[in-house]
């Protein structure tokens, strides 16, 4: 059996003497890894089609271990590559897509995720916008993949927060002021509107965004609460993300 997919290169690592193992990313499964025999050896005209974070088509032959018969690069990205902030970036991307098992929409995730990468691949973009977008990236794609955190009701009681300040439960959202938890902390009603905001606004509304030194701080300080509620295990991505 085999199917033909468009999918995205995440990483490749050596894996029995000139064979490597990608790690791609396709819009029906996720994350997937399959074989590419001899790729190492010099003069593989399938190897030098999936470079890192290239979009691809490919062929995939499902076994033991799946395998590439074939591969064709549709967008190469060769700017976020020569770029070592564009590149260590969306280095940190693949990373928490490969550690986090996504519950979403793959079809979503894979278009959010091709929208990253042209982002990182605009070299008209300044680096401090990259890492904006990139960040916004993260709460759009935990959101879809079944982390999405309650922004509207309470919690505790259903009652409509209506933009008021409030407290946030790690992984969870938001409960009225009026509830008492160990687990929260206060949440301004301007990061409730700003993230309800960037997690539904197209991207097309999000490269203009300016944030105030009070409002990037407090999302900043939630945000690094946000992702310890999913990664459990401490990253160098993760640290880039909450103190960018």
């Amino acid at each position: 059996m085999s199917f033909k997919t468009e999918a995205f290169v995440l990483q490749a690592r050596v894996w029995y003497k000139a064979d490597k193992i990608y790690y791609l990313f396709t819009p029906q499964e996720g994350v997937i890894k399959t074989v590419l025999k001899s790729a190492a050896k010099p003069g593989n005209k399938l190897s030098g089609h999936l470079l890192p974070f290239s979009k691809v088509t490919t062929m995939i032959g499902r076994g033991r271990m799946d395998h590439m018969a074939g591969v064709k690069t549709l967008v190469d990205y060769k700017n976020l590559r020569k770029d070592l902030r564009s590149l260590s970036l969306a280095s940190s991307v693949a990373e928490l897509l490969l550690r986090e098992e996504s519950s979403g929409n793959k079809q979503i995730e894979f278009e959010l995720l091709g929208e990253i990468f042209s982002f990182l691949d605009d070299d008209t973009v300044g680096e401090d916008v990259k890492m904006l977008l990139v960040r916004i990236f993260l709460w759009k794609y935990l959101s879809l993949s079944g982390w999405q955190p309650e922004l509207d009701n309470c919690l505790l009681c259903n009652k409509e927060i209506n933009g008021q300040a409030g407290k946030y439960i790690a992984g969870r959202g938001i409960i009225c002021r009026e509830h008492e938890s160990m687990n929260s902390v206060l949440i301004t009603r301007e990061l409730v509107e700003f993230l309800k905001f960037i997690i539904k606004a197209d991207w097309s509304k999000l490269t203009d965004i300016s944030l105030s030194q009070s409002l990037n701080r407090e999302w900043l300080r939630l945000s690094k609460i946000y992702y310890q509620s999913v990664y459990e295990r401490p990253s160098q991505s993760l640290k880039l993300f909450s103190y960018g």
